[in-house]
């Protein structure tokens, strides 16, 4: 019987250890309870955080493809504005050498328009020379 007692008192141990081993895994559910709660709200605010993050990225996105475009838009008129600006300085070249070529013109002209004259006043001298004469004849 001894053996039998021995059997009983393992048993028994065995039994205990599995009960105590039962409150133990209790205790530690219940134990894991709160800190799961605030793993969970953790969780939860974390997620709460990513979409804020999320909305305010692709707001920011917009804001930037918005600048990309205009900055787009405004290259292209100051390109615009440069080239005529070039076409400005070609029509400036353009008109000074109309200009150069037409003073130019004009001053041969002038100086043909010199000699003209000039003859012109010696046929009228010679002109008026020739009326004085015939003015002087007839008076004699």
């Amino acid at each position: 019987m001894d053996t039998a007692i021995w059997l009983y008192i393992a048993l028994g141990l065995i039994v205990l250890g599995l009960i105590i081993a039962g409150i133990g895994a209790l205790l530690l559910v219940k134990g894991m309870k709160e800190p799961m709660n605030e793993i969970k709200d953790s969780t939860k605010s974390l997620k709460e955080r990513m979409d804020k993050l999320n909305l305010e990225s692709t707001s920011l996105q917009h804001h930037a493809n918005e600048l990309k475009e205009d900055m787009n838009k405004k290259s292209e008129k100051i390109s615009y504005t440069v080239d005529a600006a070039k076409g400005i300085k070609n029509s400036v070249i353009d008109l000074n050498a109309t200009v150069h070529a037409m003073t130019k013109n004009i001053s041969s002209r002038v100086d043909r328009d010199k000699r003209n004259i000039a003859e012109v006043e010696q046929m009228s001298t010679m002109a008026i020379t020739a009326i004085d004469l015939v003015k002087d004849r007839k008076n004699f």
